[in-house]
């Protein structure tokens, strides 16, 4: 039956992932987003909040028994990056585009609104569809939060779209599942001068390349080898001319560990490091934290529910649970240290890995049919 109600609104659901493929918005603009999903929940009469933490949107469906409150998120907004055109349904909006699947956590999950909403005469409990703002950038999910959108919640899921995973293959992890992305920023000032006398400058680019060297030594020398850690510079500017000793050089990098304590820890470690270097060199550093979402944790008893959902509809070889952790980032964070909750990936490869942030970045509609059905199960699983 949950198969056959899914199957009648499946092209509905497509139809506005394609929509909102062709028109991707970023954080917290994600205005005519909005607009396509308040059209799709007017017309299947699901009731809904709308302008919470600027464009989110949180949907209420009533079971007809009583029941535990559930919630469900997606997130909506896109990527400031251009789509190859030759992709199909391709994206209209120069340097705007879905390249991370949220199009389709969004259409899925509307998709499983509007199924759950069908059998409202038989579902027990409540459950809440949260549309969701800003994961790429800003991190919307603590505004709402802040907002109330968890008030009442008794446990909650999400679901990614996974380009590196086979088609229709759904993971699960219990404990922490991917690391708190934090940034950082190192600005290296030294004495300026003329590239053919060294010895009166200062140089902040010997210094900056020094400190991006030792600052591995904080990864291999100073965190136990059993905890994960990543420091990773991305960026490194400074400099007008190659015969010119600037006086400025500026890093700029993420921070990734899947352990709290560590968190706390590593942007200490880093400080003291860059400005030994720098004073060392007879310099100066100035160091940043830009800390970001914290780790995901998924709680074990709710992971288990997933799990047992996921079988209710998927053979044992399409569930599996993950070895290890991820170290990309996820602002479902925020919900999983406010109420029980876990988080899972769909595999959506099918003939090579897709790339995630990727001009190419392309999926079979097909999954929203199997995401879809996975929340709804997870609903009827956690009211069982």
């Amino acid at each position: 039956m949950i198969k056959d109600t899914i199957n009648s609104y499946y092209n509905e659901a497509k139809s506005l992932r394609q929509a909102i493929h062709q028109e991707p918005e970023i954080a917290f603009e994600e205005v005519k987003t909005n607009q396509k999903i308040r059209a799709f929940l007017d017309k299947h009469q699901i009731s809904y909040v709308s302008g919470i933490a600027k464009t989110g949107i949180l949907a209420t469906i009533e079971g007809s028994l009583p029941g535990k409150t559930i919630l469900l998120r997606a997130d909506m907004d896109a990527l400031p990056m251009d789509e190859n055109p030759n992709n199909p349904f391709a994206s209209k909006i120069p340097g705007r585009m879905h390249a991370c699947g949220h199009d389709g956590h969004t259409a899925a999950l509307c998709l499983a609104g509007a199924t759950l909403n069908q059998m409202k005469s038989e579902l027990k409990g409540t459950v809440k569809l949260l549309f969701q703002p800003a994961e790429e950038a800003d991190g919307g999910a603590e505004p709402m939060i802040k907002a109330g959108v968890l008030e009442g919640v008794d446990m909650a899921f999400g679901a990614h779209l996974w380009g590196s995973s086979p088609s229709g293959k759904v993971y699960f992890k219990k404990g922490a599942m991917m690391a708190s992305p934090d940034n950082f920023m190192v600005k290296v000032k030294g004495v300026g001068g003329h590239g053919s006398k060294p010895q009166v400058a200062i140089d902040p680019i010997l210094i900056a390349s020094q400190i991006v060297i030792a600052l591995q030594t904080i990864v291999s020398r100073q965190v136990s080898p059993l905890e994960a850690v990543v420091i990773s510079v991305g960026k490194m500017h400074g400099g007008t001319a190659p015969n010119i000793i600037p006086e400025e050089v500026v890093l700029e990098g993420t921070i990734r560990t899947l352990n709290n304590e560590i968190r706390a820890e590593v942007p200490n470690k880093m400080k003291n490091l860059v400005e030994g270097i720098a004073k060392s060199y007879g310099g100066h550093a100035e160091f940043t934290y830009l800390p970001a979402y914290p780790v995901l944790v998924n709680n074990a008893d709710v992971t288990d529910i997933a799990y047992n959902a996921a079988r209710n509809f998927l053979s044992p070889d399409q569930i599996e649970f993950l070895e290890h952790p991820d170290m990309g980032g996820e602002d479902f964070a925020y919900i999983a240290q406010a109420v029980p909750s876990t988080f899972m990936y769909l595999g959506i490869m099918e003939d090579k890995p897709i790339s995630h942030h990727h001009p190419d970045f392309h999926f079979n509609d097909k999954h929203l049919k199997i995401l879809s059905e996975l929340l709804v199960q997870c609903v009827l699983e956690a009211n069982q």
